[in-house]
């Protein structure tokens, strides 16, 4: 994927109105295009002593009392650095209309922002059409081993990092603690379990629904099968992300279940269009016995105010198949990068950094509603001592990273979710999907459209 594939990707459209936006932004080059020359990183290395300010691109991150965490950790920072002015720039909360949009704009060698939020499974995209600061000379070996593997392993592309972790997300079962107890069923260790208990309380009439996840034709069921793939031992690429894996038996067992789900009438058809607020939706209406969600849903479901079964429900990490370690959680979350073309880039380094350093992960520990990465603020007592078990298990909670380290994600992704629903609505059988999304899954890793 070229810049100029990438950033035709953002829509013709858009591209133009940024070339107008950012006409005289940056040096001019060959034919009137913007100079690219590498990265200062000796620049990128020292934090300004004269007032600088800098421009941070940003999606709202939600405070535990509904607020906006933006402005406190801006005000943290500058208890640090007064010098460094940051003009906050809002973001698209919806994750590909952000990319597509700094795509866009930085692809064309705009300085601004100077720092960006992104998606965890931006960086192998961004780094591979020179549109992200790699990291690791400016802040060492030890500074990365603070953070969980897979988070790190997500931010890089071939032995470099590109962007400084900011929070995480990451799955839970949630379940009707007062529904298993009338029927004396304890909290299923492993997905054959949930499955039985589940047709027991259905056929009671307890339930309309046993089990709802997100079975939709889009990014969410890729970390739906990322980690029931894990469960059963597997994985979709190879660890260098240069081979398929999708179609060996983990693939199989993972798809084989939750065909089956729905096949049993344990999950309803419809997960086949369900994204995360069909399936909480679906939760807390009382119609179903489990759900599979992001930590979130804690606090939408437990809420009386949201939800008609508040005070009736449990969370805990997902369970496992037979036979196999459970745990895993699909990984999630938002960092931060920083602009290569910024004018200011020891300054962006620096607040970048400071946002992922203990005085940063320590403000996520306190106030967010979102998890902090950094192990010392995981583990804190603000985190484990939660009365949200979504805070207080995250350390329990085994992270893999979705197939992220090929540049042509999207097109990787697409090819699991587009298979996986084809099994789940009936129009595929497993083994023929599996065929098919190694077909895909080769075309997308060399670029090809699919």
């Amino acid at each position: 994927m070229s810049r100029r594939t990438l950033l035709a990707a953002g829509g013709a459209g858009a591209a133009g109105a940024a070339a107008a936006a950012l006409a005289g932004c940056g040096p001019a080059g060959p034919a009137g295009t913007a100079a690219r020359t590498g990265p200062d990183l000796a620049a990128a290395a020292v934090v300004p002593k004269r007032p600088t300010t800098v421009r941070w691109w940003a999606a709202r991150v939600a405070r535990k009392d509904g607020g906006d965490l933006r402005p406190l950790l801006i005000r943290e920072f500058n208890k640090k650095y007064p010098h460094i002015t940051v003009r906050m720039i809002g973001a698209p909360a919806q994750t590909d209309t952000a990319r597509a949009a700094l795509a866009t704009q930085i692809a064309s060698g705009s300085p601004s922002p100077d720092v960006f939020m992104g998606d965890s499974v931006w960086p192998a995209q961004f780094a591979y059409n020179e549109m992200a600061l790699p990291l690791r000379s400016l802040v060492g070996e030890d500074y990365w081993g603070r953070y969980p593997g897979p988070h790190v392993d997500a931010l890089s592309y071939e032995d470099e990092v590109y962007a400084f972790p900011l929070y995480q997300d990451q799955p839970y079962l949630f379940y009707r603690k007062d529904l298993l107890r009338k029927h004396g069923l304890p909290v299923p260790r492993h997905w054959e379990e949930l499955a039985d208990s589940a047709a027991e309380v259905q056929r009671a009439g307890d339930a309309d629904y046993g089990f709802v996840w997100q079975g939709s034709v889009y990014e969410g069921l890729t970390c739906n099968v990322t980690e029931l793939v894990a469960d059963a031992g597997g994985s979709i690429l190879t660890e260098d992300g240069a081979g398929v894996t999708f179609d060996g038996p983990a693939g199989e067992r993972a798809l084989t279940y939750l065909r089956d789900l729905v096949a049993r009438g344990i999950t309803p058809g419809s997960v086949t269009t369900f994204i995360e607020q069909d399936s909480l939706d679906a939760f807390t209406s009382g119609r179903s016995i489990f759900l599979r969600n992001w930590s979130y849903a804690w606090g939408v479901a437990n809420n009386p105010d949201s939800s008609a079964v508040a005070g009736k429900i449990g969370c805990v990490v997902r369970p496992g198949f037979e036979g196999e370690e459970g745990g895993w959680g699909c990984l999630g979350g938002w960092c931060n990068f920083v602009n290569p073309h910024s004018r200011n880039l020891g300054a962006a380094v620096a607040f970048a950094r400071f946002l992922s350093d203990e005085e940063g992960q320590m403000v996520l520990a306190r106030e967010a509603a979102v998890l902090p990465p950094l192990d010392e603020a995981l583990g804190s007592r603000f985190v484990r001592g939660s009365d949200n078990p979504a805070f207080s298990e995250a350390h329990r909670v085994r992270l893999v990273a979705r197939p992220v380290h090929s540049p042509h994600y999207p097109a990787v992704s697409k090819a699991v979710y587009t298979r996986a629903n084809q099994v789940i609505s009936g129009g595929s059988s497993v083994r023929t999907a599996l065929a098919s999304a190694r077909r895909d899954l080769q075309a997308a890793l060399k670029g090809e459209a699919l």
